[in-house]
């Protein structure tokens, strides 16, 4: 008995193919695309970032710094103070990585220290940044305390007859006032940050929840693929495909009655993301997440989403003859494309390579475009590029969908 029902088991799973494939080929496939995109090593400090340092030319204090940076394989420019705000400009179209403005001279007193200014581009890579940080603290702390230290000096009388008591005494309280100095010192904020946007507007510090949300929420407009799929696959079993075709219904009609409230549904996800990330996530205590600027791009982007969510899904409707084979075809294509396009490992972390691939995802543009939005608070016209991708990639497979449907209703095939 046992042995028949095994048998009978292996058995079905020969004729499920697509299913077993999926057990396989899948976590291949996907541990493949995670492993590659995390593979990115430990050093994130890219010598072609573009870093002006604002200080004084005839000041040690900014040549000293300037030439450590330079050692660690940072491509540095030094300009002066006067040239701040074409320097901001310059970081605003994208001339310009980091903006560093030191306002301390050599010969400042370290109680009289004041934080570096670092100007920032909204979208700057995280991982990079916090590496550069790390670095700039490093280097500009060792400058100053090894500057101020070679300053310390205890003077003592010229009587050789001084008492050894007091000269002790005098030593450890230049000591004790040399360690407090210093301690105060590295107490105090090292720099601060202003970002700006490409109107040149200081906008409010990126967090976490400025990328989660609009991942997922493409992520899971795409996912509209599954009850696009059932609703086709389920005509196609019950003979309303042949019912169709010789009631003569036209392929592109039929289509477009499903097209308009699937894509509905896709806007009433975009406003209930936004709502939830509104409204839950500072209850939870995390940053609530806000759209910037005007709404319409907003509107536009979700748009071309869905379109090519709607398109995509619709292609996969119409290859699969089964609701399995639907979710083989279109589920493990919308997680490879999440893999890719920096819906599950941000794009700033991964190796150049992987960057190059993340540019062909389809969920890549939307991400980009809503990093833009977001962050730089860019204009329709500035995001027309990820638009147009998006819609010429929804409507290709729209346009192959319709072809295909087209042939089915033609031939009343029964799947």
């Amino acid at each position: 008995m046992l042995i028949a029902a095994i048998a009978k088991e292996l058995k079905l799973l020969a004729r499920d193919l697509h299913g077993v494939a999926v057990l396989f080929v899948m976590p291949i496939v996907f541990m493949l695309i995670m492993s590659a995109a995390l593979s990115q090593d430990g050093d994130n400090l890219r010598p072609d970032a573009r870093i002006v340092l604002l200080g004084d030319a005839d000041d040690a204090n900014t040549r000293d710094l300037s030439a450590a940076l330079r050692g660690e394989g940072w491509n540095v420019a030094t300009a002066a103070h006067g040239e701040a705000a074409a320097q901001q400009r310059a970081l605003q179209n994208g001339r310009t990585d980091l903006l560093i403005d030191n306002p301390n001279r050599a010969d400042t007193p370290l109680a009289d220290e004041q934080p570096l200014h670092l100007w920032l581009s909204p979208d700057a890579d995280r991982a990079w940044l916090a590496a550069a940080k790390g670095i700039l603290r490093q280097h500009y702390t060792r400058i100053r305390l090894d500057r101020y230290l070679a300053e310390q000096r205890i003077t003592l009388p010229k009587n050789p007859r001084f008492p050894v008591r007091d000269i002790e005494r005098k030593a450890n309280a230049s000591f004790d006032q040399t360690r407090d100095a210093v301690k105060q010192y590295l107490a105090q904020t090292a720099w601060r940050e202003t970002y700006l946007n490409r109107r040149g507007e200081a906008v409010q510090r990126p967090n976490s929840v400025q990328h989660s949300v609009p991942a997922w929420l493409i992520f899971g407009m795409f996912f509209i693929m599954i009850p696009l799929s059932n609703v086709m696959t389920a005509e196609r079993q019950t003979n309303t495909l042949t019912r169709l075709s010789m009631a003569r219904a036209p392929a592109s009609a039929l289509l477009a009655a499903k097209i308009i409230p699937y894509f509905l549904i896709n806007q009433l996800q975009f406003v209930g993301m936004v709502l939830l990330g509104y409204t839950v996530l500072p209850a939870l205590d995390m940053p609530a997440f806000a759209l910037s600027g005007s709404l319409a791009p907003y509107l536009l982007l979700s748009a071309a989403v869905s379109a090519a969510a709607l398109g995509y899904g619709l292609l996969v409707s119409v290859l699969a003859r089964s609701t399995e084979q639907a979710v083989v075809l279109g589920g493990g294509g919308i997680i490879i494309m999440a893999a890719l396009g920096g819906i599950m490992v941000p794009v700033h972390v991964m190796p150049d390579i992987m960057r190059q691939i993340a540019a062909y995802s389809p969920m890549g543009w939307g991400l980009e475009a809503f990093q833009k939005l977001l962050l730089n608070h860019y204009s329709a016209a500035q995001i027309a590029p990820q638009l147009l991708k998006l819609s010429c990639f929804g409507c290709a497979a729209l346009c192959v969908a319709v072809w295909l449907y087209r042939r089915q209703l033609a031939l009343s095939a029964r799947f």
